[in-house]
């Protein structure tokens, strides 16, 4: 198949887990012998270029990000892309996110006479529907398939507008080979337990909670924290500062500032526990990459964190906002190095068993190809 991409991020720009998603999706397909061409922006104001792209058969780097409001960027890219199609013609077109790719993906669709796919990734339904509602519930009535990264953003979509018989649960993946354990070490060694998160600081992420979680987790217990992020944005940052000044907490926390996803592993190996304090999420690969490093992970219930994170086995879940949960179960795994070990253990085999890149190349390889089949028998959208 020449599959077509729409995406907000693409590799060598990282800002947080769709650029590493598509990345590795790129990658896998390409490896499955699928051409690939992309259509990303070329630059976002959280982030930051780093390492190399995968090499793609073409790509546009002027991907509206507003198209209900810039007609003439809609036309300058429909026009590329049909260049693009008379000389190698796609078969499908598959979207990130409901808004803007997968807008301009049915409208692209529409102009090529192609199968739609969007993948739901993680808020887009939630927080598009209340800006654009009528934008989402079109991309989802006109996609001619769907994929969604959990259980929770499939129910989300399907009350929004009927259309769980058109649509995938694919979950995120990791690659273990890359992510894994730091060098064995004994797990009562001496020294401050580490405690860490990762990714995109955004406020969704639950900033509000991890900042108290760890000032009460520093005036108990012996920790240092790690945030190892992809950016942060100016207010987060700007409030971090002023919460680190307030509490003279400066020097237990370390913040890394912007990694390129390459020594995210790096950084994850410095942890001995994962925290994550999301309000929402899809399928988080912050969560995932801990687990792949086998580290014990305490996160709030969010969305798709509960298809990753079984409680009391690999990790703790906690109720969204319930910030006394969270210290108690993070105040557990401090005092409990052998307890860490084994759950940090546990997480990383099923990682490895449920959560492997080819098994998620295979099943959007799967609905890529419904979709193409669905489009050659029906010939219209939401088929």
């Amino acid at each position: 198949m020449h599959i077509c991409l729409l995406t907000p991020s693409f590799p060598p720009m990282v800002d947080g887990g769709v650029a590493i998603a598509t990345g590795r999706l790129v990658q896998c397909l390409q490896q499955r012998g699928h051409r690939l061409t992309v259509l990303a922006t070329a630059s976002l104001a959280s982030g930051t270029e780093h390492g190399e792209a995968p090499a793609v058969a073409a790509r546009y780097n002027d991907l509206v990000q507003d198209p209900w409001h810039d007609a003439a960027g809609v036309n300058a890219l429909h026009a590329w892309a049909e260049g693009q199609h008379r000389t190698a013609p796609f078969d499908v077109i598959l979207a990130y996110f409901l808004y803007p790719a997968g807008y301009l993906a049915t409208l692209l669709g529409d102009r090529l006479r192609l199968p739609v796919v969007c993948s739901c990734r993680g808020n887009d339904i939630s927080k598009d529907m209340f800006m654009t509602p009528e934008i989402v519930a079109t991309v989802l009535r006109r996609s001619t398939r769907l994929i969604c990264v959990s259980d929770s953003l499939l129910h989300m979509a399907d009350t929004l507008v009927p259309c769980r018989t058109k649509a995938t649960v694919v979950a995120n993946a990791v690659d273990s080979t890359r992510f894994c354990p730091a060098p064995q070490t004994s797990p009562d060694a001496p020294g401050p337990v580490v405690l860490g998160t990762s990714g995109l600081m955004r406020w969704k992420k639950g900033i509000d909670l991890f900042l108290p979680l760890i000032r009460a987790l520093c005036e108990t217990q012996t920790v240092q924290v790690l945030i190892a992020g992809y950016g942060l944005d100016a207010t987060i940052e700007q409030h971090i500062a002023h919460f680190l000044a307030q509490t003279h907490l400066s020097r237990q926390v370390t913040l890394t500032g912007p990694l390129p996803h390459t020594q995210m592993v790096h950084a994850l190996q410095r942890m001995d526990l994962y925290v994550s304090t999301s309000y929402q999420e899809g399928m988080p690969n912050g969560v995932l990459e801990a687990m792949a490093c086998a580290l014990p992970v305490v996160a709030t219930d969010a969305d798709g964190t509960p298809a990753l994170v079984q409680d009391g086995v690999t990790g703790y879940l906690c109720p969204m906002g319930d910030l006394e949960t969270l210290i108690q179960r993070c105040r557990t795994l401090v005092a409990q190095p052998a307890l860490r070990q084994t759950m940090g253990q546990a997480g990383r085999q099923r990682v490895q068993q449920w959560f492997r890149p080819e098994h998620e190349a295979s099943a959007v390889e799967a609905v890529l190809q419904r979709a193409c089949e669905a489009w050659r028998t029906g010939g219209a959208y939401g088929s």
